[in-house]
């Protein structure tokens, strides 16, 4: 019951604002205790975080997709898209960091999507769907760059939420962290249509 409402919710800022089908996305991870952060542990992995993946829409500032994980940083970002899918959002255009860059990322967007990604160290076995982005960057370099760099848009955004909500999941049972999580960026998405930038 909660989920729904949390979901119309979004459904209905996006409406009410407009999405330009242009995004970015980024994961984070959130900390279980207040003595691990960053400083103390950088790898953010193991049993004490839990990992969100944001859509965010480059031209609103709106979290479009929300995906939430106990495992891993891949699956939230397939349960953002899988979100995203239900609610209807196109995706005209996409900049992921270099994590997203395999063929099975790639593979889940049509050729109507265009990627911007730069590989990982071996391009050799990423495959067919390379040759587009590619082409699209040796065309344009400096476009293609420049679309790219704004999926540090997507770091302002957690720096953003974080900064103003925390970096610590309070919750302790699995199902309120989720829920909890996903609250959290609907705030984002009041306080960026209706307050403003910090």
């Amino acid at each position: 019951m909660v989920w729904t409402v949390l979901r119309n919710l979004l459904l209905l800022l996006m409406m009410e604002e407009g999405v330009s089908g242009d995004y970015t996305g980024d994961g984070s991870g959130y900390s279980l205790s207040v003595s691990r952060h960053y400083r103390s542990a950088p790898s953010k992995s193991g049993v004490k975080y839990r990992y969100v993946f944001h859509l965010v829409d480059i031209r609103s500032g709106l979290i479009v997709g929300f995906g939430y994980s106990r495992v891993s940083e891949m699956e939230a970002f397939r349960r953002a898209m899988v979100m995203a899918a239900g609610l209807g959002v196109p995706v005209d255009s996409l900049s992921l960091d270099r994590y997203y860059s395999s063929r099975k990322v790639l593979e889940m967007f049509g050729a109507e999507t265009a990627m911007y990604v730069i590989p990982k160290k071996n391009i050799s076995r990423i495959g067919f769907r390379w040759a587009e982005i590619i082409e699209r960057a040796l065309s344009d370099p400096s476009a293609f760059l420049e679309r790219y760099f704004e999926r540090c848009f997507s770091e302002v955004v957690f720096s953003a939420v974080k900064r103003r909500f925390g970096w610590v999941i309070r919750q302790r049972r699995p199902d309120r962290q989720g829920g909890a999580l996903f609250t959290i960026s609907l705030l984002h998405n009041l306080f960026t249509v209706r307050v403003g930038p910090l």
